[in-house]
């Protein structure tokens, strides 16, 4: 762009970000919890430039990043760090018995991610999008876990990570340079020991005494423990499996005491689970299980087409509000029936039996990603449950796929298990179909487990009274934990998952006529015709995929966020306030995802405050869904404010759904991203909410082309027809990092700390913003909640291309005040809603002509044809300070206008050291640097303000 001042921060050993452009939190008092760190920067990278992706460079930046952190006064309190050593450094090895924390080597994913021979999930990772070969961007997560060395070894390079939750992770943004690879780190989140189990005096008495250590790494004494566990759990003997260790003292430092968490080792046959997986968490020594702390169930409940008749939405989505009797799943077949529309559904057959593949091995080039299989015992034509009587009848073998035969354009009723089955292939495809969109592998993204993800269309839950498959829910659980965990599971020994599916109503159950003789099974509707329901377990494949455990540690997963997100923009419930909130409309449960911060849902308020005091040592918790509601109701208010609440130009209430289904689509993909960037949870615990914050923040402004095809399938009218169409929707990251935050702010994130409050949390110290027009305040069907000026209130972002100075502006525009033009001159009024003095901020201004008939200009635009944005006098404007809580400040521009008559675009950009605008060289986000629409980076960045002048 011309004119513009290109300052990049110097690839030099300073770093000396602004003291509020850093942004960190700690938990914990280091004596009874561990302590939890977050550290973010996106505006403030921390950059190095390497010669090429591997652990000897990208241990070395990490070093020097945790070296500059440690060391910055501006972070207060001080993070301390323990001593993190890089895998090759002679120093590691200086003393076999230091206390220490070791780099995870840089392995994920392997040359080959279908390899289940080679590879190792518990390592540094890199996460990258990519198709047809050519990488969009890649991030590299960069993972210290606790780490000691073998005593009975000569090697000095022989020892274990030891899983204990315990280590550091680093976010490194990735972006090729004139032959070598920029590196941006922008945070870096931390569990560190505390207690009995610090590390210093952990390995002091390892140093004293290697023998008391021996039996952890010992096969035959692991054994005996694993058997005492197995015998004061009442299980079969050598069922359980360590998935890592805690190591302590006692007070006296003279005794090694471990933690010991463990999983039960489900009974399988024909890859179905006989029995509820566990987690167990018991206190013992290096030779002795010890006593049980916390037994927690290990389950979370709720190339050739082929065509089926299915629901592209569910039923109640797709008519306008009505009461709860005429939206039920309880309605006749025939009414039902009228909901369906013909759907591609892929198989790698072109016979009627469209299933997924009945004949191994696979065609060349095929991978599984899903498979619907067999369900003995809960589906007569599947046959009984094993073991068979002799000799076996003809019945498909346990784990085989399901099979469906789909004649002409005849259907399987809706209350069948054909259909049941044919929903759940083609809902679950759904994931896979976004994960290929978005340009990540679904090989990559199974990072510690397994595919193909195995569905059972008609199931029973466990635990509880819906064994025999009578109950409306659904869950997700590990298929076997198959070797010890003490150390790094290999590739190989990945469990794969399984989906299990019950009804989704108990009242209506299809049957044949009797024939006199032989009654038939009852049919009744499976909750697989739910997509939503399906995406809430969805929600629990992602976490167990990346992090290790089916839940959150401070909710229960996004699972309800991923349904409301995809199923709002096409949902006909969407215009009317009170049913859109609901999260489940059809296959009815009351969980919501508007719920009001001031009614107590709120991340400091009173309805969160007793789960975030549940010790540590009880991973994974069983939990109500309240917490769950306070994320999907965060993640929801993200997805509006950037469009979901877009409306059709001119109209006064009809929803944009090609809009709606762009922020939709890029929700699903930071939350996506986000969760896959996540540290597992034996190497870094994430237990706060502002932890996912900084994943799905990073996972924006690692994001630099964004361009996904997609296929829309537009429900129709009550009883008509839907049509689907196919789109291009582009993005560029690092737009939308600020709403991010302000979605979790206004949901009670960031209080005061000590303080139970349901209500709003506190703003970053340092938020500068030119008014636009939003209102103050939102009205809720609950309340109305007030978030006061210069915040992301959820507004149509349309934008009218015949828009004139002269019309009213949408409201993601420039208040009338805060950009005024009067001939050549302008006025800018900055304020601030932050705790802090704003200092040395800088406005500068700019205009482009906006010719009628033409698309509004791009931001960063070089494309041939493009002219660039003029700049008006000064620019930048001279540092001002704006105090907190004080009038907006005024600064004022000369230019030379156009011509009368001719139509342009005013943008004006404040940015601060504390505050940075998206668009500020300085930040290296993709968005200020690459062409960006305007749409797109001003309702998004309130540093940012435009107005329109004059006509078309």
């Amino acid at each position: 762009m011309a004119d513009k001042v290109a300052r990049r921060p110097r690839d030099l050993a300073e770093w000396h970000p602004s003291k509020y452009a850093l942004w960190s939190e700690r938990w914990g008092d280091a004596v009874n919890e561990p302590t939890s760190i977050v550290l973010r920067h996106p505006t403030a990278p921390f950059l190095r430039t390497v010669p090429k992706i591997d652990d000897s460079n990208m241990q070395r930046v990490g070093n020097a990043y945790l070296e500059a952190v440690a060391g910055n006064p501006d972070i207060d309190p001080p993070i301390r760090l323990p001593r993190v050593f890089k895998t090759n450094s002679p120093d590691f090895f200086k003393r076999r018995f230091s206390g220490l924390m070791r780099w995870l080597p840089l392995g994920w994913p392997p040359a080959d991610p279908h390899d289940d021979t080679a590879g190792d999930p518990f390592v540094s990772f890199r996460v990258e999008r990519e198709r047809a070969g050519e990488i969009f961007d890649q991030t590299v997560i960069l993972v210290a876990s606790e780490w000691i060395p073998d005593p009975s070894s000569k090697l000095k390079s022989t020892g274990h990570f030891l899983g204990s939750g315990f280590g550091i992770r680093v976010v490194a943004h990735v972006r090729p340079k004139n032959k070598k690879y920029e590196i941006r780190i922008t945070g870096m989140t931390a569990s560190l020991p505390f207690g009995p189990y610090s590390t210093a005096e952990v390995f002091g008495l390892l140093n004293k005494d290697e023998k008391a250590f021996a039996a952890i790494f010992n096969t035959d004494k692991l054994a005996r423990v694993k058997a005492e566990m197995s015998g004061q759990l009442g299980l079969k003997d050598q069922s359980v499996s360590i998935r890592g260790v805690r190591i302590a003292t006692t007070s006296d430092g003279e005794t090694a005491l471990v933690q010991w968490q463990a999983t039960s080792k489900p009974e399988t046959e024909g890859g179905r689970t006989g029995a509820t997986p566990y987690s167990f968490v018991f206190s013992g020594t290096p030779t002795e299980a010890g006593a049980l702390v916390s037994k927690v169930e290990l389950v979370a409940d709720a190339i050739t087409p082929g065509h089926a008749w299915v629901f592209p939405i569910d039923p109640a989505s797709q008519q306008p509000p009505a009461d709860l009797r005429k939206r039920r799943p309880t309605r006749s077949e025939e009414t039902l029936d009228q909901y369906r529309d013909d759907e591609a559904i892929t198989a790698y057959r072109s016979d009627p039996l469209i299933f997924p593949p009945t004949t191994f091995p696979l065609p060349s080039g095929f991978t599984e990603d899903e498979r619907v299989v067999v369900c003995p015992g809960f589906v007569i034509a599947d046959g009984p449950p094993p073991p068979y009587p002799y000799p076996p009848p003809p019945y498909p073998k346990p784990g085989d796929p399901k099979t469906v035969d789909l004649p002409g354009t005849s259907a399987p009723p809706v209350r069948s298990n054909g259909f049941a089955a044919i929903s759940a292939y083609n809902n679950v495809r759904q994931f896979f179909l976004r994960l290929d969109a978005y340009g990540m592998s679904a090989a990559s993204y199974f990072r510690i487990t397994s595919l193909p993800l195995k569905i059972f269309y008609r199931s029973g839950v466990r635990p509880g009274p819906g064994k025999d498959g009578q109950t409306v829910n659904a869950r997700v659980l590990p298929e076997g934990w198959p070797v010890d965990y003490v150390g790094p599971t290999a590739l190989g020994d990945r469990p794969i998952l399984q989906l299990h599916l019950a009804l989704g109503d108990l009242s209506t159950r299809a049957r044949k006529p009797w024939d006199g003789t032989n009654r038939s099974q009852a049919k009744p509707l499976g909750i697989a015709a739910d997509a939503r329901w399906i995406w809430h377990e969805i929600g629990h494949v992602l976490l167990m995929c990346s992090v290790g455990e089916l839940e959150f540690r401070f909710a229960h997963s996004a699972g309800d966020a991923l349904a409301a997100i995809v199923s709002d923009p096409q949902s006909q419930l969407a215009g009317d306030a009170n049913w859109r909130g609901a999260t489940f409309p059809w296959v009815f449960t009351p969980r919501r995802h508007d719920r009001c911060v001031s009614h107590g849902w709120s991340w400091g308020g009173a309805l969160h405050y007793a789960l975030s005091q549940v010790p540590d040592s009880t991973p994974p918790r069983r939990k109500g869904y309240w917490t769950e509601q306070i994320l999907s109701s965060s993640l929801f208010r993200l997805y509006r404010a950037i469009g979901g609440d877009t409306k059709v130009v001119g109209t006064p209430n009809q929803p944009d759904r090609t809009a709606r289904e762009s922020a939709s689509l890029y929700s699903v993909y930071l939350i996506m991203r986000g969760i896959q960037i996540l540290p597992t949870s034996t190497t870094v615990l994430a237990n706060e909410p502002d932890q996912l914050v900084s994943a799905l923040i990073d996972a924006d402004i690692g994001t630099i082309p964004w361009n996904v095809h997609w296929d829309v399938t537009f429900p129709p009218p009550p009883y008509g027809t839907s049509s689907t169409k196919s789109f291009s929707f582009q993005r560029i990251g690092g737009c939308v990092h600020k709403v991010i935050r302000w979605a979790f702010e206004v949901q009670g994130l960031y209080t005061a700390a000590g303080t139970i409050t349901n209500a709003p949390g506190l703003p970053p110290p340092v938020d500068i913003y030119i008014l636009d027009r939003r209102p103050l305040s939102e009205v809720t069907p609950c309340d109305d909640i007030a978030y006061g000026p210069g915040s992301y209130n959820p507004v149509s972002l349309d934008w009218d291309p015949q828009q004139s100075g002269s019309d009213a502006p949408p409201l993601w525009q420039a208040d009338q005040d805060a950009i005024v033009v009067s001939g050549g001159k302008i006025s800018v009024k900055v304020g601030s809603r932050g705790s802090q003095q704003a200092k040395n901020v800088k406005v500068s201004v700019w205009w482009h002509a906006w010719p009628s008939g033409s698309a509004p200009p791009k931001w960063n635009d070089p494309s041939p044809g493009s002219t660039p944005w003029k700049k008006c006098t000064p620019s930048p404007s001279p540092g001002k300070t704006i105090n907190p809580g004080a009038p907006p400040v005024e600064f004022k521009f000369t230019f030379n206008p156009p011509s009368t008559g001719t139509r342009y675009v005013v943008l004006a950009i404040a940015t601060c050291g504390d505050d940075a605008a998206n668009t500020d060289p300085t930040t290296l986000l993709p968005c200020s640097q690459l062409p960006t629409a305007l749409i797109d980076l001003v309702p998004n960045d309130n540093n940012l303000g435009l107005i329109v002048v004059g006509r078309p």
